[in-house]
């Protein structure tokens, strides 16, 4: 089955998908900590990879004890280093012809 990662879902329902208060979420999106779209609701919408980023969030948070504006930083920079990775592997492949 595959999930359109831009879909845009309610803040209730990602609170619900993550076993959180819906008060946590609007926060962590008022502070930016996540990803909001472009809504004409009265509140922002979430895309669905924001589920997969606040959980990833919360691990960190139970883990590491890191706070959610650390682990926000955290997954930023693992996504930085994931794309430089991939930009490393194209640049390798094409040197290799």
């Amino acid at each position: 089955m595959d999930f359109d990662m831009d879909e845009p879902l309610t803040l209730e329902i990602v609170a619900a998908s993550c076993g959180t208060k819906r008060s946590l979420v609007a926060r962590l999106a008022y502070q930016g900590l996540i990803e909001t779209l472009e809504s004409e609701a009265g509140e922002p919408r979430l895309p669905r990879r924001a589920v997969m980023q606040l959980r990833r969030m919360q691990r960190l948070r139970r883990d590491l004890g890191v706070n959610f504006a650390g682990a926000a930083v955290i997954l930023d920079l693992v996504q930085r280093l994931e794309q430089l990775n991939r930009e490393l592997l194209d640049m390798q492949e094409r040197f290799k012809e």
